[in-house]
């Protein structure tokens, strides 16, 4: 029997059918916020990048034929994690924005000194908004939004495929747009409770101002946080929604941004 002869640049070309998707996918979960997650260790996000890898690849269309060692591959290598990590950072946007909402919700309740080390973004943060952080992660598996965001990934090679020759201008400038929004949105998440605490606080201005003798200190602060917990009880069920509906729009602008980048 004659053995079967294999070049190197066969091997090559067939190493790049891999090898480029890998690029992107584990930029993708560097900075996706379910796998990217610092809970997570890095062994097992590298795992997860090579099993996604194995499992997309055959899935794609052609890859270019360029050797990854060359200056061409590099761009590429450059690229495709650029893409992956842009992707990545637009569904961390919905975290963000949680954060900014907790923040808000604690600034008003009087529980800013309340602070929680969270390991998703390594720094101190109010405990209300890592209570919130972990009830859209729980949101996010309930909705199946780890298979969501593996199909958008698989859909990002058909909208944009390997082999991008540079990055547009007018990319960054989406995900610039989309980053304005933590702010808006953190906002329209906390509305329900900063705006039960703005009556809250106006209905103590006019007691005080009645009655000089109202002590605010022993009377304010367990009022407020009482109306805040009760304001955020109600809330719960209409955050859900929301953040199911921004869940999809950041799907919708993640596909959006890939064909911004495509279409210059």
């Amino acid at each position: 029997m004659g053995m079967v002869e294999i070049s190197d640049t066969e091997i090559a070309l067939l190493l790049s059918g891999f090898f480029w998707p890998f690029c992107r996918i584990a930029g993708f979960i560097m900075v996706d916020p379910f796998f990217g997650t610092r809970t997570i260790p890095r062994q097992v996000r590298v795992a997860t990048a090579i099993a996604l890898t194995i499992i997309i690849a055959p899935l794609l269309p052609a890859m270019p034929e360029a050797p990854v060692i060359s200056a061409e591959g590099l761009a590429n290598i450059f690229y495709q994690v650029i893409i992956g990590a842009a992707m990545g950072m637009v569904m961390r946007l919905v975290i963000a924005a949680v954060e900014m909402a907790g923040m808000l919700m604690s600034m008003q309740m009087g529980l800013g000194f309340a602070m929680f080390f969270d390991p998703q973004f390594g720094a101190q943060v109010p405990a209300l908004s890592r209570f919130l952080s972990t009830f859209v992660f729980l949101l996010f598996l309930a909705m199946d939004g780890h298979l969501v965001l593996i199909s958008a990934l698989v859909d990002s090679f058909r909208i944009l495929p390997v082999g991008l020759e540079s990055i547009p201008k007018a990319s960054f400038k989406v995900l610039a747009e989309w980053g304005a929004k933590i702010f808006s949105l953190g906002f329209l998440l906390s509305i329900p409770v900063v705006g039960a605490l703005l009556i809250t606080n106006l209905a103590i201005g006019v007691m005080t101002r009645a009655a000089p003798q109202f002590n605010i200190f022993t009377f304010g602060f367990p009022l407020t946080l009482t109306i805040g917990f009760i304001a955020l009880y109600f809330s719960i069920p209409a955050f859900a929604h929301v953040i199911g509906e921004i869940y999809e729009q950041n799907i919708q602008a993640m596909l959006q941004l890939l064909t911004t980048i495509k279409t210059p």
